[in-house]
C-alpha cells in the first residue's frame, strides 16, 4: 500500500515507508500496484469534547451482532462466525485538514460507519513516534474506547515501518484498559519495491522477529502486508509472523482467487500453518494515482460480495496446499475512499470527492 523509495544505510534502523495519511496509488515496472504517502506529524492539538448521542454511545449488543453477522454468513463459509476478522486501513490523516482525531463529526461518522458496515478490525497510520501522554494519544485512545465499546471492534492495530514503533506502541498500551489498546503490530514496508530488495527484505525480516519478541512479552500480535514475494520470501515470512495479509487489487470479483494464487502456495510451504487474509482496494479512477481498483464496482456491489467471491473461489481450489493455509477473514483499504462511493451497499452517501464512477 504505502511506498516510500528509502532505505537506511543501517540494517536494523528501518525507514518508515507506512503511515502516510494521503495515499498515492503507484504501479512497479510489473504493474503490480503500491501505495506511496507523505509523513505523518503527530502535533498536538485541543482536546474536542466528544458530544455523540447516548444512543450511540450505549449501542445495542442487537445491533453489533447483527452487523457482524452478516459478514459472517455471507463471507466467511463454514468457520465459525468468531474467528473471521473483518479488516480496514483507516488514515488519521494527522496534521491535514481532513484530520480525523479532534473532530467530533468526523469521528461519529466514522464510529457509525465502522458499526454499520460490520468492520471489527481497524489497522490505523499515523502512530509512528506517537508520544503516549500527547493530546493525539489521548484522542485516538478514545476513539479506540468507541470503536471496541459501541462498535464491534475486536482489536486495533499500527502500521509501521521501523524497528523502533514497537517501542512506541508498547509506551503508548502502558495503563492503558484493554478498550484502549493496540493490539496488533502490523508491518508496513514494501521490500519489493526497494533499490536493493535483498536487503530491504533482511531488515523486514529483523523488524517481524524483534515485533514478534516484544509481542510475546506485551500481549501483542504480528502481521505484515504483503504485495508481491518469491518462494524464498514467503517460506521466510510464514516461519516469523502470526498472519499475512495479501493484496488483491483487481477492479472486479471476477477470478479473483487467481490474482498472483502462486503467492498461497509458496505461503503454505511454511513449517507451520500460515494465516492469511486477502486485502482488496476501493479506489476509483478519481481518487487513486494508480489504476482503478473496485471503487466503481462498490457503484453496484456491497463491499462484502469481495470477500464472499473471494472465499467461494479459494473454496473450490483442489490443491494440496491449501492444508498448510488458514484464512482468518478479510481487509479493505481504505477508509475515506469508502466515503466517496456514491452508492455503497445500497445507500446514497453522496461521497464528497466523486471517485468518477457513473452508475447506471
Amino acid at each position: 500500500m504505502l511506498r516510500n523509495l528509502c532505505i537506511s544505510s543501517f540494517i536494523l534502523a528501518l525507514v518508515s515507508c507506512g503511515g502516510g495519511s494521503s495515499a498515492i496509488k503507484n504501479t512497479n515496472s510489473s504493474g503490480d500496484s503500491v501505495v506511496g504517502s507523505s509523513a505523518s506529524s503527530n502535533a498536538s492539538s485541543k482536546i474536542v469534547t466528544n458530544t455523540s448521542s447516548a444512543a450511540e454511545a450505549s449501542a445495542s449488543s442487537a445491533e453489533v451482532s447483527s452487523s457482524n453477522s452478516s459478514i459472517a454468513s455471507s463471507a466467511q463459509g463454514s468457520e465459525p462466525q468468531n474467528d473471521q476478522l473483518y479488516g480496514m486501513y483507516v488514515s488519521l490523516n494527522t496534521g491535514r485538514t481532513n484530520a480525523l482525531l479532534g473532530n467530533v463529526e468526523r469521528e461519529d461518522q466514522f464510529i457509525k460507519f465502522v458499526r454499520d458496515n460490520g468492520f471489527n478490525y481497524l489497522i490505523f497510520y499515523d502512530l509512528e513516534g506517537l508520544n503516549p501522554t500527547s493530546t493525539t494519544a489521548k484522542q485516538f485512545a478514545a476513539l479506540v474506547s468507541r470503536a471496541k465499546l459501541t462498535a464491534g471492534v475486536k482489536s486495533v492495530a499500527a502500521a509501521v515501518g521501523h524497528i523502533s514503533e514497537a517501542d512506541t506502541v508498547v509506551a503508548y498500551n502502558q495503563g492503558r484498559p484493554e478498550s484502549e489498546r493496540i493490539n496488533v503490530l502490523n508491518v508496513e514496508y514494501e521490500f519489493w519495491n526497494m533499490p536493493d530488495r535483498a536487503t530491504a527484505f533482511n531488515n523486514t525480516i529483523a523488524m517481524l522477529e524483534h515485533f514478534k519478541s516484544v509481542g510475546m512479552v506485551h500481549d501483542l500480535q504480528t502481521e505484515i502486508y504483503v504485495g508481491w514475494i518469491n518462494a524464498n520470501e514467503a517460506v521466510r515470512l510464514g516461519n516469523v509472523t502470526d498472519r499475512i495479509l495479501v493484496h488483491y487489487y483487481m477492479q472486479t470479483d471476477v477470478t479473483i482467487i487467481n490474482y498472483g494464487l502462486e503467492r498461497l502456495e509458496w505461503l503454505s510451504a511454511a513449517s507451520r500453518k500460515v494465516k492469511i487474509a486477502p486485502i482488496f482496494s476501493n479506489e476509483g479512477p478519481k481518487n487513486t494515482n494508480d489504476i482503478p481498483f473496485m471503487g466503481c464496482w462498490l457503484e453496484k456491489n456491497p463491499h462484502q460480495q469481495a470477500y464472499k467471491s473471494w472465499r467461494e473461489q479459494y473454496d473450490a481450489l483442489n490443491k494440496p496446499w491449501k492444508e498448510n493455509i488458514e484464512v482468518v477473514g478479510a481487509t479493505w483499504f481504505i477508509y475515506d475512499k469508502f466515503l466517496d462511493v456514491k452508492n455503497l451497499n445500497g445507500n446514497q452517501s453522496g461521497g464528497v470527492i466523486s471517485n468518477g464512477c457513473d452508475v447506471q
